[in-house]
């Protein structure tokens, strides 16, 4: 099966759209010691190029340039040798190069960004720079996207900024992060996925990602892996994260629900059934998921020690009423299996999570950690419901003392929480609140991680690895453009 989802992955491939960006920037006279700065006008992904001239004199030395690509405007003077974040520094986007000749230069790496510095290292002489393109490139076809008028001008924005970051991360896969990273992530791609229905519609795009999945099992524990590789060629990330697992029925469920399309879904079915079904196999004997082996366990990166045990069963329940559901509509056999556990499964977690004297999610099993995370997970996952699951969610957002989350990838879980209990308004609220702070900041894509309190927050140990444009924070233009269009 490997090389027929593998076939099928490439005969999905797409072609790459390219955007020639000219900034307004004239010719530049620089010589050794000064800088400039290239402002694109907004963030873009592709290939950078110039041209060198002489002036006057010829340029009898080697011209040593540094040239920096900055997603925000604070990079331009970071300081890039204090460096001390636990990913590797080869991620920062600054190259040094020597110029020979005057000559036409098109960098030959790829960056995401919005600013170019350029700084003259070494030079016995002025010397011009002209010309300058960056080469955008995407599979996302803005000429595709639904033309709508969103009256709430905040929301417009909010929403353009979204797109912006779908449409950088749309390469040949759905990356997470196109300055870092440059993957295909299992749980970035629900929520792009989940984003592109309601903008782009590139599903073949998707459908090549959900075959790659496919294609890749762990042969210890049978779950698909969590990232991929896809380019020079399809090497499968080693780390199993078990809810990204899990998400990987809720996804091909998503995509037949936005699609119809039926032969996908059946190609693609036996993939997403067995991470279920090694799920149901490895429970506790209380009825409960707890992730074992060699599996970790995402859910957020936040400041703290974030507890997982709840959370993890919510995705679990969570998938699995959608993956029932979809059997269902289809009247396929094996819906009342998936029916009679999710039951089971969502009467064994409240029981083992939820406090009903208190009316919140704290258990043992979690130490008697609070978190958002937690009571989120269990109203996704239908533990609790209705009015009393509205105030737990409330009073965890509220209290001084529960972890919150760090990265938009579980804000968007948060904002669905809300939906599902019918809080429309304190969705929209929440969506503003959070996703507005950072076009206020300036933002031109959304970021991987942000904290309003802590704008240097990074679940790397240095903001400046951060990504700042990336995938899982693209989905407000799907809950503006699904429920917030009035």
């Amino acid at each position: 099966m490997k090389e027929f989802y593998l076939k099928r992955a490439e005969e999905n491939l797409p072609e790459l759209i390219h955007e020639r960006v000219t900034p307004d920037v004239g010719a530049l006279l620089l010589q050794k010691g000064e800088s400039a700065v290239i402002d694109l006008g907004n963030h873009y992904v592709g290939y950078f190029s110039f041209r060198m001239n002489w002036v006057e004199k010829y340029v009898d030395a080697p011209i040593r340039l540094r040239i920096r690509f900055c997603e925000e405007e604070r990079e331009l003077c970071d300081d890039y040798s204090t460096y001390h974040g636990t990913l590797n520094a080869s991620w920062l986007q600054e190259e040094v190069i020597h110029v020979d000749f005057p000559e036409e230069l098109r960098m030959p790496r790829r960056y995401a960004a919005r600013f170019i510095k350029i700084t003259v290292e070494l030079s016995n002489r002025p010397f011009e720079l002209t010309d300058f393109c960056f080469d955008a490139v995407t599979s996302g076809d803005v000429s595709a996207l639904p033309q709508l008028k969103i009256a709430d001008p905040e929301l417009a924005r909010i929403d353009a900024v979204a797109v912006n970051t779908l449409k950088n991360c749309m390469q040949r896969v759905f990356e997470d992060g196109p300055k870092r990273d440059r993957r295909l992530w299992l749980g970035d791609l629900r929520l792009e996925a989940l984003t592109n229905y309601v903008t782009f519609g590139n599903n073949a795009l998707l459908r090549r990602c959900l075959y790659l999945f496919a294609a890749a099992t762990d042969a210890e524990t049978g779950f698909i892996v969590s990232h991929i590789f896809d380019y020079p060629q399809v090497v499968n990330g080693r780390w199993i994260l078990e809810d990204y697992s899990i998400f990987f029925a809720a996804a091909l469920c998503d995509y037949f629900a936005a699609t119809g399309d039926r032969e996908t879904f059946s190609e693609l079915y036996g993939a997403a059934k067995s991470q279920l079904d090694i799920v149901h196999l490895t429970l506790r004997e209380d009825g409960t998921v707890e992730a074992r082996g060699k599996c970790d366990v995402f859910i957020d990166w936040c400041a703290g020690d974030l507890k997982k045990n709840a959370a993890l069963n919510g995705v679990y329940l969570y998938t699995l009423e959608k993956f029932a559901d979809t059997l269902r509509s289809l009247g396929h056999p094996d819906a009342e299996i998936y029916e009679e556990r999710l039951g089971k499964g969502r009467a064994a977690a409240r029981s083992a999570f939820y406090s009903e004297e208190k009316n919140a999610v704290v258990s043992a099993r979690d130490g008697y950690q609070h978190s958002v995370h937690a009571t989120v997970w269990m109203i996704l996952g239908g533990v609790i419901e209705g009015e009393s699951a509205a105030a737990a969610l409330e009073a965890a957002i509220a209290a001084p003392d529960s972890l919150k989350p760090g990265t938009p990838y579980m804000h968007h879980y948060v904002l669905e929480a809300l939906m599902k209990l019918g809080r429309k308004e304190r969705a929209r609220e929440y969506l503003k609140d959070f996703w507005g702070a950072m076009v206020a900041r300036g933002a031109d894509t959304f970021y991987e991680a942000f904290v309003k309190d802590d704008p240097d927050f990074s679940p790397y140990g240095d903001r400046r690895i951060n990504s700042l444009c990336h995938a899982w924070s693209c989905t407000p233009a799907y809950f503006i453009r699904k429920y917030f269009i009035d």
